[in-house]
């Protein structure tokens, strides 16, 4: 040590609930956690406080408040969340006369000519004349006008839009948009202070590293993130991946990025590949044929070759793939994909994901284990559905298989790694919530009391890890992140009640009250 550093630490925290996240922990235990720098300097017991403490450190005493390492939500959208706030907001609008009243008064506010994008639009009780639009040819004519749902599964569009955009009313989800997407995010500095609205957001959740999708070549938007992490605005760290939409796999961007991202901050992994779509719509594929549904396992076929030739490719050029299969069919193909690059490519430390993941058959989980494949799941997925009588697990696939959905307890006990992901906006981070519906295995009415499924539920320790080390491992950084010990960067979260002794019904009430990322606070509620 040089002879003017500071033999103490800069900061410490002291909690009676201190959860390292290591293999072997089941429950928090009291004591502190030293940080120097960006570093955690030392995890020891409270008796300890003396050798790290000096007159210059600062100390929060935090009770029972749970210190964790940093959260990982390992699949957000930025680009989606900036849609889901773009242009006007028609929230409070309540037919289509007020909306496009809306829309005419927020016209004169943006240069003549440029695309009127919204967003909170609420359709109900509209005639299916209104949801054609044709109010907006009238009232804009060659103007293009997107307004869009929250859910975004409706978008009230004139034929200007249609032409220009290349999506339909009834057929505007991400993909289909990507042109619209593409335009938005041109708008460099609306999105750089989006992005800083997004960060806090982040932050108020504890999360302290994403994995982040970014369309074809993420329009230019890598740029605003490299200048966030140069001037010290970045506050969680990117894995990013590049998902094609608009073209075939981009290697070339890829490399360059790979070149260009080598510090602490920002990573690129490699690519992020849609296999098939949602059960709830007949989209996921599936082993066996739907059970309301039986002439079909899947109604849009999924072209397996061709995503197959990315992925080997992407792997000859030592890239991670991260594929979206919800359907036990589209899971098994997906292993099979990985498979094939180990037999061709060669072994190598690849640390492949699957997404997702609503079914998966048993004995593909042992496929998954032995091919060291993370299974990245949405363990918030039943907060999308506001009662369990609404749930459409049964009558899609039937009561014989209901047993393999969302199988965690399997993945855990057979040795798969598994981490979570929001696909945020679908929804935001909440580690307490995520307890509630992965551990309590109820549904947001509380039903059923006994936890649906609950035989593959998940502990609140595994819960934590996957958010933690199991994340940080699938994307390379459990050797620096992912767990509370010294040497590791001090990325931590503290939430303001020790979890493992909250009852589930008071689970969601449960907050972040603090968020380090390298060593600062980033987000702190003062009480």
């Amino acid at each position: 040590m040089n002879m003017t550093e500071s033999k103490y630490a800069d900061l410490i925290l002291v909690s009676n609930c201190i959860f390292s996240a290591k293999p072997d922990d089941e429950a928090p235990v009291p004591g502190i956690v030293a940080i120097t720098g960006n570093k955690i300097a030392a995890v020891a017991s409270k008796s300890e406080i003396g050798k790290w403490a000096g007159p210059e450190t600062t100390i929060y005493e935090l009770g029972d408040q749970l210190v964790c390492p940093g959260f990982l939500d390992n699949h957000v959208f930025f680009t989606g969340y900036a849609w889901t706030r773009a242009g006007v907001d028609c929230s409070g609008a309540s037919s289509s006369l007020e909306v496009l009243e809306m829309i005419k008064s927020y016209s004169k506010t943006i240069p003549q000519g440029k695309t009127l994008v919204g967003h909170g639009l609420n359709v109900d009780g509209w005639s299916e004349h209104e949801k054609t639009g044709r109010l907006l040819d009238e009232a804009f004519g060659d103007r293009p006008v997107a307004i869009f749902t929250p859910a975004r599964d409706f978008c009230f569009m004139n034929r200007a839009a249609e032409e220009k955009y290349g999506f339909t009313k009834d057929e505007c989800y991400a993909e289909a948009c990507w042109k619209l997407l593409k335009e938005i995010l041109s708008d460099r500095e609306q999105m750089a202070e989006e992005y800083r609205e997004f960060s806090h957001l982040l932050a108020s959740r504890g999360i302290t590293s994403i994995k982040e999708i970014g369309f074809d070549d993420y329009s230019g938007f890598s740029d605003i993130l490299a200048n966030f992490a140069e001037t010290g605005e970045l506050i969680h760290r990117v894995n990013l991946v590049s998902q094609p939409v608009a073209e075939e796999i981009n290697f070339t961007y890829g490399e360059s990025c790979r070149e260009r991202f080598t510090g602490d901050s920002i990573k690129f992994m490699g690519y992020n590949l849609m296999v098939d779509g949602e059960i709830a719509s007949f989209n996921g594929d599936m082993l066996e044929p739907y059970t309301n549904k039986p002439d079909t396992c899947n109604q849009s076929p999924v072209n397996y070759e061709a995503i197959g030739k990315s992925v080997l490719e992407a792997d000859r050029r030592g890239f991670r793939c991260a594929l979206h299969a919800e359907g036990d069919a589209a899971v098994r193909k997906s292993i099979d994909m990985f498979e094939n690059c180990r037999e061709i490519n060669g072994k190598r430390d690849a640390r492949h994901t699957i997404i997702d993941l609503e079914m998966i058959h048993p004995i593909d989980i042992k496929r998954m284990a032995d091919l060291d494949i993370t299974a990245t799941n949405y363990v918030q997925i039943m907060n999308g559905t506001g009662r369990y009588e609404d749930f459409y697990g049964p009558s899609f696939v039937g009561e014989h298989r209901l047993k393999q959905y969302w199988a965690y307890r399997s993945m855990i006990d057979e040795g798969v790694n598994i981490c979570c992901g929001t696909d945020l906006p679908l929804d935001t981070p909440n580690i307490p919530l995520s307890i509630y519906h992965a551990v309590g295995r109820r549904f947001p009415d509380g039903k059923p009391e006994q936890g649906f499924n609950k035989e593959q539920g998940m502990s609140i320790a595994e819960n934590l890890r996957a958010w933690t080390i199991g994340g940080q491992y699938v994307n390379f950084e459990d050797q620096r992140l992912g767990t509370l010990e010294a040497g590791k960067f001090a990325d931590i979260a503290v939430l303001n009640q020790n979890v493992f002794a909250v009852p589930m019904e008071e689970m969601r009430k449960v907050k972040v009250a603090l968020t380090l990322y390298n060593g600062r606070v980033v987000y702190q509620v003062n009480e």
